[in-house]
Order: C-alpha cells, then structure tokens, then sequence
C-alpha cells in the first residue's frame, strides 16, 4: 500500500509535465509501463540470461547454444557485446553503461544523452539516477512516452499496437499490457 501512494504520487506529479493529462492517454502510457518495469519493481535491466534465454530473446545473435554459453551469466560481457557499437554506444564499456534503465528502459548512449541533456545532466549521470531513484525511472519514461517517440497522440486515438510497437520494438507481452490496461 505505502508503494502504491509512493508511485501514485509521483504519477501525479510527472505524467502532467509531459501531457499524459487524460484518461486515454494515462491507460496507455501506465499500462505500458507496468508491464516494461515489472509492476515498478525494476529500474535496471537483467543482463544475466542463461544460454537457453539468449537464444529466445536474441536470436539474431545467437544461432546456436554454443555461442550464447559464451555469455551466459555474464552481464558486463553480454551488455557489451549486444548493445557494444550501436545506439551511440562508442567507448568499450558503453554496452553496460548504457544498459537499460528506468521503467521503460531507456538504452544506449545516445538516448541516454538525450534524456541528460533534457534534464540538465550528462549522460552517465542520468543512466545513475534513472536506475538508482524512482523519480527519474518514471520521469523518463514519461520523457519516452511523450518526447522521445511522442505518443500522446496515439494514446488519446487508442492506437495500442502502434504504441507497443514503439516502445518495446514488437509486442513482447502484449497480453500482460492488455491485462494492466483493461484492470
């Protein structure tokens, strides 16, 4: 009970300075964000998969289980190599510096940049509080939502695949959304 007033406040407090201000838009936005954040009970993204899990989340690259044991239970290396290259990811440690965080999960250096300099802060800086407080976990993933792919549109027009397409990068747990959504 204490969790939910804490989150319902800072729901409160945030979702206006981004224009989730309407039913329609709010739905969309907290649906999808309970179920990217686990009922808020993550800020951090799990890097360490077994080799089975590589293999089903990231097929494209791993092709077989030979190469996903190479990083199985191996965060910093997994990190690396996924994320390592792209998504502004430039220096050798930036696949796990830059690893998702908040409750989206914001992910690579260069959207992590984005959000720094939107809050005032350089981009490691934000990568620490958006996966160290509360605030800055839902803050940016208003930020997300509103700014970065500018979804309040959408979300007042009940355009939801389209939304969870966006955010996510397909419909991964498209039904647990739907569940959140419809409660």
């Amino acid at each position: 009970d204490e969790r939910a007033a804490y989150m319902a406040d800072l729901l409160n407090e945030i979702c206006p300075k981004y224009g989730i201000d309407t039913l329609d838009k709010f739905h969309e936005f907290l649906a999808n964000v309970v179920q990217e954040s686990g009922e808020f009970s993550h800020k951090v993204e799990n890097m360490n998969y077994s080799a089975n899990r590589l293999l089903a989340d990231w097929p494209s690259r791993f092709k077989n289980l030979f190469e996903a044991q190479k990083y199985a239970r191996k965060p910093v290396e997994l990190s690396n190599f996924v994320y390592g290259g792209r998504m502004g990811n430039n220096q050798p440690n930036d696949g796990w510096d830059f690893r998702g965080g908040g409750f989206i999960g914001l992910t690579g250096r260069e959207v992590y940049t984005k959000y720094g300099n939107y809050i005032g802060k350089d981009p490691v800086e934000a990568a620490n509080l958006v996966r160290t407080e509360d605030y800055y976990a839902l803050d940016s993933a208003a930020w997300f939502f509103s700014v970065l792919k500018g979804l309040n549109d959408e979300a007042e027009r009940d355009e939801w695949r389209k939304i969870v397409k966006s955010i996510n990068g397909g419909y991964i747990g498209l039904d647990v959304r739907i569940k959140y959504y419809e409660r």
